[in-house]
């Protein structure tokens, strides 16, 4: 009898089976697991032996989550946790790290391939550009920019609307870099009813209709901080919203692949409206300072950058920030407009503010 019980368990038990590469990590080196997202305790640890890695966890249900190089780079990886095996290969460069063995993995590199290409053809585009380009250059540039964010977005609604009833359609759903605001109340309307029930849900829905500063944890008037730029000089946040009719103050990190991943569509939104008064104020995560300053050269991101160096970041506490990216949108006199806002849904948002004015 207890052999046939401990038959049954094992036969009913799901376990997802973790295998890969980790480049340039030595034996004894450890990556952390973290399913835990909102908190980021870390659930297993799994040491590296001859640069390979393995595991077997057990789960009850698929769910996002993370593995962490644990050293001064961070690297972070994410990918679904679901029964299978799920084959990893992480490289020193995060966003040229990829994920698959299992359905959900296979799709979600899929998107993480196209933003790659997405990003390179950008920065082509970019190098392309002379340092003073004429008005004909810079809307050359953007239009080539929307034709090739047309395309991923739609892809990634496509992929989100395939798997809608799934873990992957939820998490492109409530983190909606690309979709504009009629793609996501769209998929909101597919989902089955036990995920309206979910809190990111609501949150998005609260955001999609710009009151979301309800769980910020702080009034609707930006408390002011500061710390230090590139070039080690304090800088005031009120001294920076000040000067501009909107300002967008986005948490960021170089190590934050979904931040990388986003920076050419920020880069796009700021070269669009900062002539109509927008400006924005960059506050990085990263603990690495040479990191922060090549992800800031490589990336174009020229407007106004701090950083406390350091994961513990006070003013990300300040804030409640528990992922990254997260945005906040002010005014001039530092009133709370919006905050949780990407993609397609914070560019929708600059327009409608700035063409009020």
């Amino acid at each position: 009898m207890a052999a046939l019980l401990t038959l049954i368990a094992s036969c009913t038990q799901k376990t997802c089976h973790i295998e890969g590469i980790a480049e340039g990590k030595n034996d004894g080196d450890t990556l952390m697991l973290i399913t835990d997202m909102e908190n980021g305790v870390p659930r297993d640890t799994i040491f590296v032996s001859g640069g390979h890695f393995e595991a077997d966890v057990p789960i009850d249900s698929v769910c996002l989550c993370i593995l962490r190089v644990a050293d001064s780079t961070g690297v972070i990886q994410p990918f679904f946790l679901e029964p299978g095996t799920v084959k990893l290969d992480i490289k020193k460069d995060a966003m040229r790290s990829t994920v698959g063995g299992t359905p959900l993995n296979d799709e979600w590199q899929k998107l993480n391939a196209a933003a790659l290409s997405f990003s390179e053809k950008m920065a082509q585009l970019q190098s392309q550009m002379s340092e003073d380009p004429s008005e004909s250059d810079k809307q050359q540039f953007l239009e080539k920019l929307h034709a090739e964010q047309g395309q991923l977005a739609q892809l990634y609604y496509e992929v989100a609307e395939r798997n809608i009833s799934n873990e992957l359609g939820f998490v492109l759903t409530t983190n909606p870099e690309l979709l504009s605001e009629e793609q996501v109340l769209r998929l909101f309307n597919m989902m089955p009813p036990k995920m309206h029930a979910r809190k990111e849900v609501q949150e998005i829905e609260r955001y999609l209709k710009h009151t979301g500063n309800a769980d910020m944890g702080q009034d609707p008037k930006l408390q002011d901080f500061s710390a230090k730029d590139p070039n080690g000089k304090t800088v005031s946040a009120m001294d920076v919203v000040s000067k501009s009719k909107l300002t967008i103050i986005d948490f960021w990190a170089s190590w934050c692949q979904p931040c990388m991943q986003e920076m050419p569509h920020m880069v796009q939104i700021y070269q669009l409206y900062h002539p109509k008064g927008l400006d924005i104020l960059g506050v990085s995560l990263d603990n690495d300072g040479d990191a922060w300053r090549k992800a800031i050269e490589q990336t174009g991101a020229k407007w106004t950058q701090i950083s406390e160096l350091t994961r513990d970041s006070k003013i990300a506490a300040m804030f409640g920030v528990r992922a990254i990216p997260f945005t906040i949108i002010v005014d001039q006199e530092g009133n709370v407009l919006a905050s949780g806002l990407v993609g397609n849904a914070l560019e929708d948002f600059v327009r409608n503010q700035l063409s009020e004015d």
